[in-house]
């Protein structure tokens, strides 16, 4: 049976990194090129991966996730590679984040069925994609929405057919580059998240990252679980 993760299709001569190769090749035939990177025998510069360290990043996170309790969603945007990500699904990962909606389809195509798209969904191209996905009941999806005009396009657009965008309302610390700054803002984007029936607010969702601190981290996090109790409490 094909693997739905890593088909066995055709190498592209545009694919990034690779070497030169018959046109016949197969991904599952690149073993048997026996390219050696210290030989160039790919195109440099090219990103190494060493099995003993994969395998033990692998299983860390899973010890991680059983012990706290959590559930993953590993970036996948900077490698895009279908053979991991289904190595991560299988060492226990709920699912993939993604940053665009073309890499979402591109991972739906290697078998991945839930995402977590942290970014916005801007553009009717960019809707047709997730859409169309959607439309697949074993298909999970979420993305992120901080403003009410965001809000109101993709709840005009889905809409109209006739599906249901689950979002997370994204909170963003004073003087970060996205998310809802204070609680008049968050409002605003629920009462607009609710005027769509084509929208369904799913959660919080928070990028620390950009903080320095370990206290102005903390008081971030503490907002962001106040604000989920708060919308809970509310229904």
């Amino acid at each position: 049976m094909t693997n739905p993760f890593f088909p066995a299709a055709a190498l592209d001569v545009n694919g990034k990194g690779l070497g030169a190769f018959p046109e016949s090749c197969t991904t599952a035939g690149v073993a048997a090129l026996n390219w050696n990177l210290l030989n160039e025998d790919v195109s440099l510069p090219v990103a190494v991966l060493y099995e003993a360290r994969v395998r033990h990043n692998l299983q860390w996170m899973q010890r991680f996730m059983e012990a706290y309790r959590v559930k993953l969603a590993p970036h996948g945007k900077t490698t895009m590679s279908p053979a991991l990500f289904r190595r991560q699904i299988e060492g226990g990962a709920w699912g993939i984040t993604l940053a665009t909606a073309p890499q979402v389809q591109a991972a739906y195509e290697h078998g991945i069925r839930r995402v977590l798209m942290a970014n916005q969904l801007v553009g009717r191209a960019n809707m047709a994609i997730i859409a169309r996905l959607l439309r697949d009941p074993a298909f999970t999806f979420f993305c992120i929405v901080d403003s009410p005009a965001n809000a109101a396009q993709l709840g005009a657009y889905f809409g109209e057919q006739g599906l249901i965008l689950p979002v997370l309302i994204e909170l963003g610390p004073q003087g970060g580059r996205t998310g809802v700054r204070d609680d008049a803002q968050l409002q605003a984007l629920v009462e607009e998240i609710g005027k769509w029936p084509g929208l369904a607010l799913a959660g919080i969702e928070v990028y620390e990252g950009v903080l320095q601190e370990e206290s102005a981290i903390r008081a971030f996090l503490r907002r962001a679980t106040d604000a989920l109790r708060g919308l809970a409490a509310a229904g």
